[in-house]
C-alpha cells in the first residue's frame, strides 16, 4: 500500500532510484511521527535503521525533511545490505563484542562494494563521521575505537595514531580489492576483536550504538535463535575467569590466587627504538595454565583419529660413511695405500677397500612452545576446532612420530599479561614419557590472557640448553604477532622476538615457527626468517 506520508514516499522513491523495487521504506514503529528540536537529536543519536528482506525501516528523525541526507544515506546503506551481505547468519558462537567488530567490518565491506557502481555514496557518507580531532579526544572506549576505525576505513587518507585502528588498516589494505570475499572480511574481525580483549576493552552492549548514525542495527546479519547474545569476554584486570554464559570452562578463581610452582625469573628485553637491551625487564611464571576446564568437561583428541604415519619416516638421521668395506661405491683411499703397502711386501691385503654410506641417529632435544593466548580460541576449522586444538594434536603427533632415546622431545605452552606476568607451563618435559596425565593436562588448558613472544623463546631457550645433545631446536605453534596488555607499538614485540631467535642462533638453538590459521604469516617470516 502506497504511504500517504510525503517524506516517506520520497524516500521509497529513492530506494527505487537503486533497483530495489521490491523493497518498501516505511517508519520505525513505537516513535513519534513527528519530532521537533532537541528531541529530534536525541531521536538521531539513538534509533538506527533496520532492515529485513522487503523492508526498510527508517527512524523517524531520517524521515524528516530537515534530515532527507541522512535518510538516503541510510536507504544506500541498507541496500548494499540486501545486495551483498547473507542474512542470518548463526550467531551462537559469538560474543557480543566479536559480532559488534564482524558487523562493523561488514558494513565497511558492503559500502565499498556499493561505491564502487555509485561513487557519490561516499561524499554522502563520509558526512556522517565524526572528525578525527573530536573522536581522538573522547578517550578510548570500545565505541569510540570502532568509530576511529570505521573513519580510517572510509577514509584512506586519514592515519589514527592508535596501534589497534592500524592494524585494522593494514589488515583490510591487504585484502584488496577483493571485497567479494566475506570470510576474510571475518577473519580479520576475529583478529580484531581478539585484540580488544587482550587490551582489556570493556564492551557494553547495553549502551552500544552502530556509528556513524546511518547505520543500521545489524540485526539483519544475525540470527540469535532463543538465546540472549553472550556475555562479554573482556576481564578486569584483577580476574582471569571468563563468564559460564561466554562459554567459559573454568571455575572462577582470582588470578592472583592460582598456583605458582616457581619463583618469577626475570630476562632482559630488546627496544629497537633505542637499540638498548634492557635487562631484567620481564618476569616468567612457571606453574600451572591461567586457565583449564574441569576434569569432566575435558574431550581428549582420540589418537585412533590421527593418520598413522611410520615412526621411521620421521627419525633424524645423518649420513656417515662406513670405511674398509669389501664392497661400495667409492673406494677408501686409506685402504687402498695400506692394501697396496702389503702386496708389495708380499703380503695379502683383505680387500676392504671400499666405503658405504649409512644413516646415522642423531642425537636431537626439541622443544615444542605452544601460544596460549586468548587468540587461540577461535575456530579454525568447520568441525569447531579451534587456533589451541591444532597447537595441541600437532604437538602430540610430533611426540608420537619423534620422541625417542635419540630425539628428546618437550612441550611447554605460554601467555602473557604484561610484562611482570608471562606465565609459563610444562606440559611435558625432556626425557618423560607422554602419559595419559600429559595428554589430560595438555586438553584441559583454555586460552587466555597476551602473546608476550620474545620473552617465552628466552626461556624456552634456557630449558633447552640443560640438554646435553648437541642439536637443539625451538618449534613454536602460534596463530599470528606478538602483543601484550601494556604495548601500544605495533613493532616493539616483534623486534624483541627477533632479537631474541638471533640471540639463541648464536647460542647454537635453532628456532623454527608453525603458523596455524591464515593470520599473520608475514610477521612470523619477519621474526623468525623464510
Amino acid at each position: 500500500m502506497r504511504s500517504s506520508d510525503p517524506d516517506e514516499r520520497g524516500s521509497s522513491l529513492y530506494a527505487r532510484g537503486f533497483g530495489q523495487h521490491g523493497v518498501r521504506v516505511g517508519r520505525l514503529a513505537g516513535v513519534a511521527p513527528r519530532v521537533d528540536g532537541a528531541d529530534a537529536a536525541d531521536a538521531v543519536a539513538d534509533a538506527r535503521c533496520a532492515v529485513t528482506e522487503t523492508t526498510i525501516l527508517l527512524p523517524v528523525a531520517a524521515l524528516s525533511a530537515d534530515h532527507r541526507l541522512l535518510a538516503h544515506a541510510t536507504i544506500a546503506h541498507a541496500i548494499g545490505h540486501l545486495r551483498f551481505s547473507q542474512a542470518a547468519r548463526d550467531a551462537g558462537g559469538h560474543v557480543p563484542m566479536m559480532i559488534a567488530v564482524l558487523s562493523m567490518l561488514e558494513d565497511v565491506r558492503v559500502e565499498r562494494l556499493m561505491a564502487r557502481r555509485y561513487p557519490g555514496l561516499r561524499l554522502l557518507w563520509g558526512r556522517f563521521h565524526r572528525p578525527a580531532h573530536e573522536l581522538q579526544a573522547m578517550g578510548l572506549s570500545f565505541a569510540t575505537l570502532m568509530q576511529r576505525l570505521s573513519l580510517a576505513l572510509h577514509d584512506p587518507a586519514y592515519r589514527d595514531p592508535h596501534h589497534w585502528v592500524q592494524k585494522g588498516q593494514a589488515l583490510l589494505e591487504a585484502i584488496g580489492g577483493d571485497l567479494h570475499d566475506a570470510a576474510r572480511f571475518g577473519e580479520v574481525g576475529a583478529v580484531l576483536a581478539n585484540d580488544l580483549g587482550q587490551m582489556r576493552v570493556r564492551f557494553d552492549a547495553a549502551s552500544y550504538r552502530v556509528e556513524p548514525a546511518y547505520r543500521d542495527d545489524n540485526t539483519y546479519l544475525w540470527r540469535f535463535e532463543n538465546s540472549e547474545p553472550q556475555a562479554a569476554i573482556v576481564q578486569p584486570d584483577d580476574t582471569v575467569t571468563q563468564s559460564a554464559d561466554a562459554g567459559g570452562t573454568d571455575t572462577a578463581t582470582p588470578d592472583r590466587q592460582t598456583e605458582i610452582a616457581h619463583a618469577p625469573v626475570t630476562y632482559p628485553e630488546w627496544d629497537y627504538k633505542t637499540n638498548v637491551l634492557r635487562s631484567d625487564w620481564v618476569g616468567i611464571v612457571e606453574g600451572v595454565p591461567v586457565r583449564t576446564a574441569r576434569q569432566h568437561e575435558v574431550d581428549l583428541w582420540p589418537l585412533a583419529s590421527r593418520p598413522e604415519v611410520p615412526a621411521c619416516c620421521y627419525r633424524v638421521r645423518s649420513i656417515h660413511r662406513l670405511r674398509r668395506q669389501p664392497d661400495g661405491d667409492d673406494l677408501d683411499l686409506d685402504a687402498v695405500i695400506e692394501h697396496e703397502v702389503m702386496r708389495r711386501a708380499g703380503q695379502s691385503g683383505d680387500g676392504r677397500v671400499f666405503t658405504n654410506p649409512a644413516p646415522r641417529a642423531r642425537e636431537t632435544s626439541v622443544l615444542i612452545l605452544l601460544d596460549l593466548s586468548e587468540s587461540t580460541a577461535r575456530a579454525a576449522t568447520d568441525s569447531g576446532s579451534t587456533l589451541l586444538d591444532l597447537e595441541r594434536q600437532a604437538a602430540e603427533s610430533a611426540i608420537a612420530a619423534f620422541d625417542s632415546e635419540h630425539v628428546r622431545v618437550a612441550v611447554h605452552g605460554f601467555s602473557s599479561n604484561g610484562r611482570s606476568e608471562v606465565r609459563y607451563v610444562r606440559f611435558k618435559d625432556f626425557g618423560s614419557h607422554f602419559s595419559a596425565g600429559h595428554r589430560a593436562a595438555l586438553a584441559a588448558v583454555r586460552p587466555a590472557w597476551s602473546t608476550r613472544l620474545g620473552a617465552a623463546l628466552r626461556h624456552a631457550g634456557a630449558c633447552i640448553e640443560q640438554e646435553s645433545h648437541r642439536l637443539k631446536s625451538v618449534i613454536v605453534m602460534t596463530d599470528g604477532q606478538p602483543s601484550d596488555i601494556d604495548v601500544f607499538d605495533l613493532r616493539y614485540l616483534i623486534e624483541d622476538a627477533r632479537h631474541a631467535v638471533r640471540t639463541l642462533a648464536h647460542r647454537r638453538v635453532r628456532t623454527h615457527c608453525i603458523v596455524v590459521g591464515l593470520h599473520e604469516r608475514r610477521v612470523a617470516t619477519e621474526i623468525f626468517g623464510s
